[in-house]
């Protein structure tokens, strides 16, 4: 009789093995087929189960190719009788092989629930990099409450950051390796316009959603939804729906008259004098005059001063980060003297000097402000904070965290992450932001938010109003 203990203890190593012990050994001089009790195949079935579980595949090829030989090949005839199995011991070994096969199924679907990957072209370098970390501050709360409450169609959601620089060649060769690894279900964002509006090309031959969270070129969304580009779709409001929300204001104080502009040599300063320019000649006022500078101009005094020689009743601003930082510096240093206006940073002027009261008079409009006193914006300026170890949301973390959640709801709407799926969901969004409006998508695939008007009086600044864009 086979030792069926010892049997039991090696079949976890050899499943064919345990069979042939089972069937009688090959060896000379030993009987082929003795015989033996019902208790053997019960045995052998214990150790099958237990090498499967070790060893799925070769359990699975093994009991299939030992299970015809039990069928197929008799003892010798002067052999004692085989015993025949039962339908309880078929029925076991079905189960068996079903167990192995259901190992197989389990693997399967562990494997399908690999991460949801989004790629993000942000800058996380050089003169807009404080821009880059509030994209990502905001865009990563928005995941990780998501993946808080279970994730996303029953899977964890990644992001994966890439530095862009703010400039579109290095938008497009991050952009580029996205795509060719075929694993970003949509990307996000740009931040800056130049580099937004290079990357709408390649997601439209790749056929991916871009969420354009930041930029703020009106260009983007004219050449979106029916503009041509149905795969991007821009959240934030275009800046010529803002400047005409802002010169609205500004009218109907009776302060849209004789307004100066400067503004960053890009698209996003470009698009800036445009809107307004149009915004005023809607309402029968023109701009005084316009100038450009380059990016990373550390003086500014000379064109400053120029401005301030042509009094203008207003001085508009297209201005961000590094170059807004030293450019209120150097307006301080030489005390001001026109009221600023325009897409003014008034939330990141130091307060030091934001309290000698050479911003005071200014109205500006932003698609956010911490000061906004509602219940909605006080929880997600705490959970903010919590987030960025203290450091209180600006507009770029605001608008990256309400992206974020618009397409993770279109993801789970879509019930899928394939992209043609996705877009098709994104474009029936219905999401209720924190700004208190309902937001829909247009025909250009553009948001249409509340900009907020805000003014600087005695050094503080002050939510003045809301504008629907």
């Amino acid at each position: 009789m086979p030792n069926w203990r010892r049997t039991r203890s090696s079949a976890s190593s050899s499943i064919a093995t345990t069979w042939c012990r089972w069937r009688g050994s090959a060896e000379p001089g030993r009987a082929r087929a003795p015989r033996f009790s019902r208790v053997a195949p019960r045995a052998t079935l214990s150790a099958v189960r237990l090498a499967h579980a070790q060893h799925a595949t070769a359990a699975r090829a093994c009991a299939t190719k030992s299970l015809g030989i039990a069928l197929a090949m008799p003892g010798p005839r002067n052999a004692e009788p085989q015993p025949t199995w039962g339908t309880s011991e078929m029925h076991k070994m079905r189960r068996a092989l079903l167990a192995v096969l259901a190992v197989t199924a389990t693997q399967f679907a562990i494997a399908q629930q690999e991460p949801i990957v989004i790629g993000a072209s942000i800058p996380m370098s050089g003169g807009v990099s404080t821009f880059g970390q509030h994209s990502r501050w905001g865009s990563e709360l928005a995941m990780e409450e998501a993946n808080a409450a279970g994730g996303v169609l029953g899977r964890k959601v990644e992001i994966d950051y890439q530095d862009n620089r703010c400039n579109p060649a290095e938008a497009v060769k991050s952009v580029t390796q996205m795509i060719a690894q075929k694993k970003y279900v949509a990307i996000f964002d740009g931040l800056c316009s130049s580099a937004a509006l290079a990357i709408m090309p390649l997601v439209e031959r790749a056929e991916i959603p871009f969420v354009v969270a930041n930029a703020s070129a009106t260009s983007i969304a004219e050449k979106s939804g029916v503009g041509g580009n149905k795969w991007t779709f821009k959240v934030n409001p275009t800046d010529a729906s803002m400047l005409d929300a802002l010169v609205a204001w500004l009218d109907k104080e009776g302060k849209a008259k004789n307004i100066a502009f400067l503004g960053e040599d890009t698209d996003f300063g470009r698009a800036g004098s445009t809107g307004l320019e149009e915004a005023l000649k809607k309402r029968g006022h023109k701009l005084a005059m316009t100038d450009f500078y380059q990016k990373g101009t550390a003086d500014f005094s000379s064109v400053l001063a120029k401005i301030k020689a042509r009094k203008p009743a207003a001085l508009a601003l297209y201005a961000i980060d590094a170059d807004f930082q030293n450019m209120m510096r150097q307006w301080n240093g030489m005390g001001g003297g026109v009221p600023l206006t325009g897409r003014v940073l008034v939330d990141q002027v130091p307060k030091e000097i934001m309290s000698t009261g050479v911003l005071d008079g200014t109205t500006a409009v932003q698609p956010y402000d911490v000061n906004i006193d509602t219940p909605a914006n006080k929880a997600f300026v705490e959970a903010y904070k919590k987030k960025s170890g203290g450091t209180a949301p600006i507009m770029v973390g605001f608008e990256s965290y309400e992206a974020t959640r618009i397409l993770l709801d279109a993801i789970k709407r879509a019930g899928s992450t394939q992209p043609a799926a996705i877009r098709d969901a994104l474009a029936k969004t219905k999401y209720d932001s924190i700004l208190g409006t309902t937001l829909e998508f247009d025909k250009n695939n553009l948001i249409h938010n509340n900009a907020v008007i805000l003014g600087v009086r005695d050094g503080k600044v002050v939510v003045l109003g809301f504008s629907k864009t």
